[in-house]
């Protein structure tokens, strides 16, 4: 029997959405003119208070940082959080937030990259519905007939969309569970926390960016070591963009990687889900239930 999660309610026009920074620093203008396509869709924006502050590479201290989401998670006139850019930062803070307000009361949180730590702590241990979709740090990189800002929109206002999309490198099959994950690298880096056993039974996500082909090996291996490719239901490669050579050339690319860790299992797998650090970044609900299928070249996700 699927576990039963929580789903936040859709936004309406006038609805109240606060922004934030829990990680890396952010320019001004950069996120001033991401909040103006904001409020075009009729939301009215709250800033952290610290959402432009600077500490090395963070957008304040730990505790700046903390501060703003904690009182964005507690207040219950926000009805989304929007991230407003990865980098590095929320496992610095992670430990430390307070979920049981926001439990009473969910949100959408909206974020990818670095944000997929607070998406994995809300499915996996709040078992809540979450938004991993475009940031607005990217938002002008969105502009101009992408349909990444169009599908976050859309699963705000509407609820989660669903999926077609071409598919190379397959294994075909069909798959219904919850769907969890995100950037690979931060997955890894939550092997030791306890995540990894919610992921057992689910429909994993992955995206990267930018590693070198070694690096990614050794993640997508210290996966399989964990056990957690051998207890999903299905897989779904999002964007692998920027992967670097090493003075020594690797003899097969990423997608052959995967694909060697997961043979000897039977689950879907489809690539090149339009999801990650690209210019056309759909919006994936995280923490739902979908019905996942590959055929004949074509993959599917439909909620």
């Amino acid at each position: 029997m699927m576990e039963k999660m929580i789903k936040p309610p859709l936004l309406s026009r006038g609805d109240m959405v606060a922004l934030v920074a829990p990680a890396g620093l952010v320019e001004r203008d950069d996120i001033e003119n991401a909040i103006r396509k904001i409020e075009s869709w009729g939301l009215e924006v709250s800033r952290g208070e610290h959402l432009y502050e600077r500490y090395g590479i963070f957008a304040g201290t730990d505790q700046q940082r903390l501060s703003d989401l904690q009182k964005a998670l507690d207040d219950t006139g926000i009805k989304a959080v929007i991230c407003a850019r990865g980098g590095y930062g929320m496992s610095r803070i992670i430990g430390r937030i307070d979920f049981s307000t926001f439990r009473k009361n969910p949100k959408w949180i909206v974020g990818y990259s670095d944000i997929t730590v607070l998406h994995l702590f809300l499915n996996c241990r709040s078992r809540a519905f979450t938004l991993h979709g475009e940031m607005p740090l990217n938002y002008h990189k969105a502009e101009g007939g992408s349909p990444g800002l169009e599908t976050l929109r859309k699963a705000l206002f509407e609820g989660p969309q669903d999926y077609e999309w071409e598919t190379g490198l397959v294994r075909e099959g069909e798959a219904g569970s919850i769907l969890a994950g995100g950037n690979l690298s931060l997955i890894y880096n939550l092997m030791g926390s306890g995540i990894k056993n919610c992921l057992k039974g689910k429909i994993l996500f992955i995206e990267e960016k930018g590693e070198y082909l070694y690096s990614f090996d050794r993640m997508i291996t210290g996966l399989a070591l964990a056990g957690v490719f051998k207890d999903i239901r299905g897989l779904i490669i999002g964007g692998l963009t920027d992967m670097k050579e090493s003075d020594v050339k690797y003899s097969c690319g990423a997608a052959d990687i995967i694909m060697d860790c997961v043979k000897d299992y039977s689950y879907p797998v489809a690539f090149d889900f339009p999801a990650g650090h690209i210019s056309d970044n759909r919006a994936l609900v995280l923490g739902a239930p979908v019905s996942f299928k590959v055929r004949s070249g074509l993959a599917s996700v439909q909620y």
